[in-house]
């Protein structure tokens, strides 16, 4: 069986749609998985109407929240590339990781409002993001970009065709970069799969378990434990 890790998201909507999936404490949101599922088939849609298509990459400058893990399980249904972000880079760095994955589209939180008007006056030379995706408030959101709540509520929830599985890449890291440029290290579904299983099994992560989500999405640290208690059925606190 060819694996993918936005299946583990389906699967387990369909196996559990009423047990809660994530709990943003911060915002007081709830999700079960049945509308976490539903939520990321809606982001396959906005992705696939800015014509993201197997392969392509997209850059994530999102704090920890349902938008990024709804991107994230997404963007593997549809078998393009995650970037994950780190908010605390500076533009310059930011730029380089941009440019050096080839994303073409970037979704970021508006508090990062004044870092990406540096990004995008750069040109899309500079940073290869074509398409830019405000997620928050409207009054953080430049000209320049689409709103993503304007996107999402439009779009459909109907459950997507999977094509991308195993060795194929599912998002690219990129390290600190303390003795040179950062590189990117990819992970595959299969990488991914595997890490996730090794930690439920060492931690005796179990169904209906509540876990703590406190690194930052744009690490591995946390997108391991986030993939892992997916497929474990817990429920997510960030």
């Amino acid at each position: 069986m060819r694996n993918n890790v936005g299946l583990l998201l389906a699967k387990r909507a369909s196996l559990n749609p009423r047990l809660e999936a994530l709990v943003e404490v911060e915002r007081g949101r709830r999700f079960t998985y049945a509308e976490l599922n539903a939520g990321c088939n809606r982001a396959v849609d906005v992705f696939r109407g800015l014509g993201v298509r197997p392969g392509d990459r997209v850059g994530l400058l999102l704090m920890n929240g349902v938008e990024f893990v709804e991107s994230f399980f997404a963007l593997a249904k549809l078998g393009a590339v995650i970037v994950p972000l780190n908010w605390r880079l500076v533009p310059d760095e930011l730029a380089f990781i941009l440019k050096d994955s080839g994303a073409r589209v970037l979704v970021y939180d508006g508090e990062f409002q004044k870092c990406v008007r540096d990004l995008h006056q750069r040109g899309s030379g500079a940073t290869a993001v074509h398409d830019w995706v405000h997620v928050g408030a409207d009054d953080t959101r430049d000209d320049f970009a689409q709103s993503w709540a304007a996107l999402h509520a439009k779009a459909s929830d109907a459950e997507p065709e999977v094509t991308a599985a195993d060795d194929d890449a599912l998002y690219i890291m990129y390290t600190s970069g303390t003795t040179g440029l950062p590189k990117g290290a990819v992970h595959t579904h299969a990488s991914v799969l595997w890490a996730s299983l090794t930690i439920g099994m060492t931690a005796d992560v179990r169904f209906r378990d509540r876990y703590v989500i406190v690194l930052p999405l744009f690490h591995v640290g946390a997108l391991t434990p986030a993939t892992g208690s997916t497929r474990s059925g817990c429920s997510r606190r960030s």
